[in-house]
C-alpha cells in the first residue's frame, strides 16, 4: 500500500483563502489560524491536506520543456533561449507556491505544539507528516534559487519585509532534521487514506542529497528506503504510466488525480497528441532524446553496428519504443519499411511525407495523413510525438493519471549515481542499475545487455544514461542537467527538425520539396546518417546539418546564471534586504 491522498478530501479549500500582500504569503487571516479551527482531529487532518495540492508539487512533465528532451515545434521558453530574468513569471509563480505552502504548515506546526485536543500518538504523526512537506518545500527552493529567506515559524508582515536571504546549506540542514523527523515517525504504510510515508521521507532526502552534491547522505537514504521491502518495480514499464495504473508498489509518492473530481493533468493534453487522434502534435520529444536510447547491444547509436539511421526504432532500448511513437521498422523480419507506421491507438503514425494516407486499423480503411507535414503544414515539426503515459483515455483531452513525485526506479538510480560519485562501487550498485534495465526489457523477448563494468567512469555514463531513458517526459531531466552542470553544454545550440516540404491536402498531388530532394528520394529518410554521441552522452546532429540533411528549428541558449533562477523582482521591491543571484 502506497501514499496518496482522495481528491475529495481537497474540496476544503476554501479553509485558506485569506493571504498576505506580500508574496511569501506569511501572514494568514483566516480561520484556520484563529481560535475557531484546529479544534478536533478532523480539522488538523484537513489541514494538512492543503499541503498536497498540485500546485505546491512542481515536477509534472512541463519542466521537459526546460530540457533536450522535449521542443514545441520552433518556440523557445526563456530557459532554452537564455533570457531568463528577475520578472521570469515561472520563477515567480513557484516563488511565491513554495512560500504560501510552508506558511501554511508552519500554522498547523504552531498549532499541533500549543494544542490539546490530539492523542500524543496523533500528534507526533501529524508533525512527522508537516515535517516531510516543509522538507520538500524548501528543497524545491533552494535546489532552483540558492539562499533563500527562511524561518521556522510564522513571520509578522514587518519581519516579511526585513528578513535577508539564508545560506543554502545551512537551510540543507534543516531539511535533513525534518525528513529524519519524518522517517523516524511516519509509518511504513497506510491502511487506509494514504499520506506521506517513511519510505518517502528517506528518497526525497535521497533526492535533495543528491542535488546538492551530499552523495554520502543520498546513498544511505536511498538504501534506507532500499532496505524498507515495501517497493518493487512494476512488472510492466510501458503501463505504468497510463491513467489506469494507480497506485502501485513501484510509486513511493505521489498525488492522485480523479477526473470525476476535476483533477486532471494540468497541461494541455491535445499539444501531445498526434493531430490524426484530434490532438495538436504542437510538444514533441527531441531527436536528441530520440538518439540517446542505446541500442539492444548495449552500446550508442553512433558505436553499435545494429543502429540503422533509416529505421531508428531497430534494435533499440525497448523504453525507446515505450516512450516515443515508433515507425519504420523495428525488428527484423517484421516486412516493414521505413516509410511505413506503427499502429498508435488505432491509427497508423508516420510522419513520411509520401505517406499521405494512413491506416484506420479499426475501420480497415485508409485516412488522411495529418501527422505528415506533406499534409499539414503545423504536424510535428521533427516528425516525433510523445508515447509514453499516452492512451485511449487521452482521446477526449482529458486524462488523470498519477502525478508521480517519485518512484522506486529513481531510488535504485539514484543509489547507484551515488555510490559511483563516492568510487564505493560494489556488486550493490550494478544490481541496482541492472534491476531497472532489467524491467525494460522483461516483456521484450530481447535480453538485458548487462552493465559489467566497474570503471568509475564508465558508470557514471551509464547511470546518466539510464536516467534519461527511464525517467523521460517526467520532469527530471531539468534538474539533472543542473546538477551536473550539463545544461550550458546540453541547452545551447541548435533545436532540429526536418527538412521543409511543400504542404498540400490533396493525398493525390506527390510532396516537393527539400525534404523529398536531400532525404527521401535518395532513400535517406528517416536520418541521413548517424548522430554523433560524445563523451558526456550528448547526441550531436550538427554533421547532418551541415550536409543538408536536416534544418534548424531555433537557436537555444543556457548561461551560467541560469543554473539558479533569480530571486523575483517583486519581492526585492517589497523587501530591500533580499539580494540576487548573480548574473540577474
Amino acid at each position: 500500500m502506497k501514499n496518496y491522498i482522495y481528491k475529495t478530501i481537497f474540496s476544503i479549500g476554501f479553509l485558506f483563502v485569506g493571504f498576505s500582500c506580500t508574496e511569501l504569503d506569511l501572514v494568514q487571516e483566516d480561520a484556520a489560524s484563529s481560535g475557531s479551527w484546529y479544534q478536533n482531529k478532523d480539522q488538523f487532518r484537513q489541514s494538512l491536506n492543503e499541503g498536497y495540492r498540485e500546485v505546491f508539487w512542481p515536477v509534472d512533465q512541463s519542466p521537459e520543456g526546460w530540457t533536450d528532451d522535449w521542443q514545441r515545434r520552433d518556440a523557445l521558453d526563456a530557459i532554452k533561449a537564455g533570457t531568463v530574468s528577475s520578472e521570469y513569471g515561472t520563477a515567480s509563480t513557484n516563488w511565491s507556491n513554495m512560500y504560501k505552502a510552508i506558511t501554511r504548515i508552519l500554522v498547523v506546526i504552531e498549532k499541533l505544539e500549543t494544542q490539546d485536543v490530539l492523542s500524543a500518538e496523533d500528534t507526533k504523526l501529524f508533525k512527522a507528516e508537516a515535517n516531510f512537506l516543509r522538507a520538500s518545500y524548501w528543497s524545491y527552493l533552494i535546489s532552483h534559487y540558492g539562499d533563500v529567506p527562511f524561518y521556522e515559524e510564522e513571520l509578522t508582515v514587518d519581519e516579511s519585509f526585513e528578513i535577508g536571504r539564508t545560506n543554502k546549506d545551512e537551510i540543507l540542514q534543516r531539511i535533513y532534521v525534518y525528513y529524519d523527523d519524518a522517517a523516524l515517525n511516519l509509518p511504513v504504510s497506510y491502511g487506509g487514506l494514504k499520506y506521506a510515508t517513511k519510505g518517502a521521507a528517506y528518497a526525497m532526502k535521497a533526492r535533495i542529497a543528491l542535488y546538492m552534491g551530499d552523495n554520502a547522505i543520498a546513498a544511505e537514504a536511498a538504501e534506507d528506503c532500499m532496505d524498507l521491502g515495501e517497493y518493487e518495480l512494476y512488472p510492466n514499464f510501458e503501463e505504468l504510466f497510463v491513467s489506469s495504473t494507480k497506485n502501485t508498489k513501484e510509486t513511493i509518492f505521489h498525488i492522485p488525480r480523479n477526473s470525476d473530481l476535476n483533477e486532471n493533468r494540468n497541461d494541455n493534453v491535445r499539444d501531445y497528441l498526434p493531430r490524426n487522434h484530434g490532438g495538436w502534435g504542437a510538444r514533441q520529444p527531441t531527436w536528441e532524446l530520440l538518439a540517446s536510447f542505446e541500442c539492444t547491444d548495449g552500446l550508442p547509436v553512433d558505436e553499435s553496428p545494429l543502429f540503422d539511421p533509416q529505421n531508428p526504432f531497430k534494435n533499440r532500448d525497448p523504453r525507446c519504443s515505450m516512450t516515443i511513437v515508433p515507425f519504420g521498422s523495428l525488428e527484423d523480419g517484421d516486412g516493414l519499411t521505413p516509410s511505413d507506421g506503427s499502429n498508435f491507438m488505432g491509427l497508423e503514425y508516420t510522419p513520411n511525407p509520401t505517406k499521405k494516407e494512413v491506416m484506420d486499423f479499426a475501420s480497415n480503411s485508409l485516412i488522411k495523413n495529418n501527422d505528415t507535414q506533406s499534409v499539414a503544414a503545423f504536424a510535428a515539426f521533427n516528425g516525433l510525438a510523445w508515447k509514453k503515459g499516452v492512451d485511449e483515455d487521452w482521446k477526449d483531452y482529458i486524462t488523470d493519471p498519477d502525478l508521480i513525485v517519485i518512484r522506486y526506479a529513481d531510488v535504485l538510480l539514484m543509489y547507484a549515481e551515488a555510490k559511483i560519485e563516492l568510487n564505493q562501487i560494489d556488486a550493490s550498485v550494478l544490481a541496482a542499475i541492472n534491476a531497472v534495465r532489467d524491467r525494460a526489457y522483461a516483456n521484450s523477448g530481447i535480453p538485458n545487455p548487462a552493465v559489467t563494468t566497474t570503471d568509475q567512469e564508465e558508470l557514471r555514463r551509464k547511470v546518466r544514461s539510464e536516467r534519461r531513458a527511464e525517467l523521460a517526459f517526467e520532469g527530471r531531466r531539468y534538474m539533472d542537467l543542473i546538477r551536473w552542470r550539463l545544461a550550458e553544454k546540453a541547452l545551447t545550440g541548435t533545436s532540429y527538425g526536418m527538412l521543409n516540404v511543400a504542404t498540400d491536402g490533396n493525398v493525390t498531388v506527390p510532396p516537393t520539396g527539400p525534404l523529398m530532394d536531400n532525404v527521401v528520394n535518395p532513400g535517406l529518410w528517416f536520418w541521413g546518417m548517424k548522430p554523433e554521441v560524445d563523451e558526456d552522452g550528448l547526441p550531436d546532429f550538427s554533421a547532418m546539418l551541415n550536409a543538408g540533411l536536416c534544418r534548424s528549428l531555433n537557436t537555444i541558449n543556457f548561461p551560467e546564471r541560469q543554473y539558479l533562477w533569480p530571486i523575483p523582482a517583486s519581492e526585492r521591491l517589497l523587501n530591500p534586504n533580499l539580494t540576487q543571484n548573480t548574473g540577474y
